[in-house]
């Protein structure tokens, strides 16, 4: 693999690499063993093209960036350069807060990456599939880095409430919840502040968001999206809802037709906020 030279990016804002370098690069960029990513380049780069970081669900602590493999390459496909994050899972070691700082890793790693591929050093948007929402949102509304937009697939948003730890629970997903906040909840009553941490809902910020959910999610009800983005809308975020009507928690990616609506509203959410 050729590696293009700083000299060269200094005369060519507009690279071709389809014949240079392979458009999908593996790369560690840390220490633990799920500190990967694959990189995805699409034929022209240059630092006006969009760089997506893309994380993947799993309830926090199950699968891996294959999981959006498709996603990653279809988005592309469409014009942008896609960092597919791995991280690591919850435990009784990790938490939230690891799982944050493991995005927030690889995406000065990506940073690095720019002077060899020759996109953005910095302002990149995020994105993420049910647990990887939550995480894009916490990781978008709370780092110090500049990011130019989250879009959230079927995101759980309010970890807080009553109803929706019972509802976890009924799905046998609380422990993963718990592990997540590092704290317990009785299984009835409103639980303390830790699960309000962890919560998108309770740390908005001024970064547009793009959400999309379907109506009938059995695991993250649609209600939650239609909450986080009620109270973006009031504090005046630039937001907006896609609603898949009668769709799971796939939100439609599973079939062609769907799956085409969902990607065109993800490009067209991050061409909007270049």
């Amino acid at each position: 693999m050729k590696v293009i030279s700083a000299i060269v990016l200094l005369f060519f804002t507009t690279v071709n690499f389809s014949q240079t370098i392979s458009r999908d690069v593996q790369l560690q960029y840390g220490d633990e063993k799920q500190h990967r990513l694959d990189l995805y380049l699409p034929d022209t780069i240059n630092t006006r093209t969009p760089v997506l970081i893309l994380i993947h669900g799993g309830a926090w602590m199950m699968g891996g960036n294959e999981y959006t493999e498709k996603h990653a390459r279809d988005l592309r496909d469409k014009g942008m350069v896609v960092a597919n994050v791995d991280y690591r899972y919850v435990s009784d070691e990790v938490h939230a807060a690891d799982l944050l700082n493991d995005i927030d890793q690889a995406i000065d790693f990506v940073s690095k990456q720019s002077v060899t591929y020759g996109f953005s050093q910095t302002g990149y948007h995020i994105a993420g599939v049910s647990a990887g929402a939550h995480l894009a949102l916490m990781f978008g509304y709370t780092t110090s880095r500049k990011i130019k937009s989250i879009t959230a697939l079927c995101a759980p948003s309010r970890l807080d409430t009553e109803e929706m730890l019972q509802f976890i629970q009924k799905n046998g997903l609380l422990p993963n919840i718990e592990l997540l906040a590092n704290a317990k909840y009785s299984g009835k009553g409103k639980p303390n502040i830790a699960f309000t941490a962890i919560s998108p809902y309770s740390q908005i910020a001024n970064i547009p968001t793009l959400l999309i959910h379907g109506t009938d999610d059995p695991l993250v009800p649609y209600q939650q999206s239609v909450d986080l983005s009620a109270l973006l809308q009031k504090n005046n975020v630039d937001s907006k809802l896609i609603t898949m009507a009668g769709k799971g928690h796939d939100v439609g990616m599973n079939e062609p037709d769907s799956e085409k609506i969902v990607l065109d509203s993800i490009v067209d959410w991050i061409n909007s906020h270049l």
